[in-house]
């Protein structure tokens, strides 16, 4: 184990964020980010202070050493494996939600195109929202057994996977938003057209299909977009995660349960 890693592992058996660390060190976050990815090193002062704090020499801390992974750390261990699948996984489920959404907003489009023929109507409504159902259905049992684990536990990874991902999220968010941000313009003007034509402000023509198609798409690229940043920052931003309340409050249930 070299410095950023023994580091890593002993904030965690002492439960300090990176933030805490930092606090007590007097000095901040991204230094201590920068420590744990092996990008640097804190000055003779600072690897004082951690020897104090976690109750190690500074031998310890700055001498190289090949350690197996102990059974007392705090988190679920993940490799790289375990986490390309669980992105995969949830890249399958957001993939089928994305198409039961804009499978639910595409039933106006045979109501507009068939006014006049109620059969019609009734028919490509029903179909395309049966495909929306079964597309959500589908998504709600897409996702695999073996990787909610990583959504019901706080995590552990080793410094090279964590800085892979970290590298991976930032490009992927990148590219996410230039999704993101333009489904939700076509998402919002879509809604307003539709409010519009409610009210009778705009009138309702075989272009009235159009609304729906955008309400569509905006919710199919918005799902999409956000569904990878989400599963990414799962992962990479795992403190900030487990630390929410609810994810708290699901683990509270879980312990109480299997106690029973």
């Amino acid at each position: 184990m070299n410095f950023g890693e023994k580091l890593f592992k002993l904030r965690k058996e002492k439960g300090l964020s990176q933030e805490a660390l930092a606090d007590q060190l007097g000095t901040t976050r991204q230094a201590v980010s920068k420590w744990e990815n092996n990008q640097g090193y804190p000055e003779t002062e600072k690897i004082l202070q951690l020897s104090q704090l976690f109750g190690v020499s500074t031998d310890y801390l700055l001498k190289a050493e090949k350690l197996e992974r102990t059974a007392d750390e705090k988190g679920y261990y993940v490799s790289r494996e375990m986490a390309n699948g669980f992105l995969a996984s949830e890249k399958r489920v957001n993939r089928f939600l994305a198409w039961g959404f804009l499978c639910g907003a595409l039933t106006g489009i045979p109501i507009i195109l068939f006014e006049n023929q109620p059969t019609m109507r009734l028919v490509g409504a029903a179909g395309i929202g049966a495909l929306g159902v079964s597309a959500l259905i589908v998504a709600m049992f897409a996702e695999q057994e073996q990787y909610k684990v990583l959504k019901e536990e706080p995590l552990l990874f080793d410094p090279e996977v964590r800085r892979t991902l970290n590298d991976e999220y930032k490009t992927l968010k990148k590219k996410a938003m230039l999704i993101a941000v333009p489904s939700t313009i076509l998402f919002v003007l879509g809604l307003l057209a539709l409010v519009f034509s409610v009210r009778g402000i705009f009138p309702w023509s075989s272009l009235s299909g159009l609304i729906f198609l955008g309400l569509g798409l905006g919710m199919f690229g918005f799902v999409i977009s956000l569904g990878t940043i989400e599963a990414y920052e799962i992962l990479v931003k795992n403190e900030q995660y487990a630390a929410r309340f609810l994810f708290k409050a699901k683990r509270r249930i879980r312990d109480k349960i299997a106690k029973l």
